[in-house]
């Protein structure tokens, strides 16, 4: 009876008739085997297309184990609002939805995953579409529009039970996380441009009077004083006029 060596997905293959020797131990950085998965196989039973058939049966039933195991923990938590698996006509494939306040996530693929996240304030115009197959069996299409900095962005939820559901819901967290948006949006502009605070006024200081003007009014003076002894002015026009000079000083 022949064996060989049976790398899992993502191993390098090893040499023609090279066997796992006792204490070996596979590379750290390969990815961990499937659950169950046989290293060391009877060549006769896997050989030809029941061979191959039999491994990819392994990998499909393990990945569909890790997910399901990884959507149920995912939505039992608090933070999801909706979540749903697509269910096309086939049953193979069907895509995993599942809704936060902040982010929509879906994937979709069997034995690989395609997997994005959009932020729940960039949806907008979330529509049902639906064909009579599909409403018959209580499955529609979300068609869910994204506003991205590049554009918008159309992404379509397959095959989702209770469609009509679906869109109030996320129609519902979508409005809701853009009103957060825009409230955090305005307290961040209100704060950056606070009034500032008034300035303490205070008396201006008087100027210096300048020594010029002093002088001059003595000048002034000095020739009142010379009219009013060549008898030109009283004494009384005098005084009046030295008191309006010395008021200017």
């Amino acid at each position: 009876m022949a064996q060989r060596f049976n790398p899992p997905p993502g191993w390098p293959s090893a040499p023609d008739g090279w066997l796992p020797y006792a204490g070996w131990a596979p590379d750290p950085s390969w990815p961990p085997a499937p659950e169950g998965w046989q290293l060391v196989v009877d060549d006769q039973a896997t050989s030809g297309l029941a061979g191959i058939a039999s491994r990819v049966k392994t990998a499909t039933e393990d990945f569909a184990r890790r997910a399901s195991a990884e959507s149920a923990a995912l939505d039992g938590s608090p933070d999801v609002l909706w979540s749903a698996k697509g269910q096309p006509l086939t049953g193979i494939g069907g895509g995993r939805y599942r809704l936060t306040s902040t982010t929509l996530f879906f994937e979709s693929g069997t034995l690989t995953t395609n997997a994005q996240q959009v932020p729940t304030n960039q949806l907008f115009d979330i529509d049902l579409r639906q064909t009579i197959t599909q409403k018959a069996r209580n499955v529609g299409d979300v068609v869910v529009h994204v506003q991205r900095a590049t554009g918008v962005e159309v992404v379509v939820l397959n095959d989702v039970p209770n469609p009509r559901e679906a869109v109030n819901v996320i129609n519902e967290a979508a409005a809701q996380a853009r009103y957060v948006a825009h409230t955090l949006a305005n307290t961040r502009h209100v704060t950056s441009n606070a009034a500032p605070v008034a300035p303490v006024h205070t008396a201006p200081a008087q100027p210096a009077r300048p020594a010029a003007v002093e002088t001059d009014v003595i000048a002034q003076i000095t020739r009142l004083g010379e009219l009013r002894d060549s008898g030109i002015l009283t004494e009384d026009e005098f005084a009046q006029k030295k008191a309006e000079l010395l008021a200017r000083v």
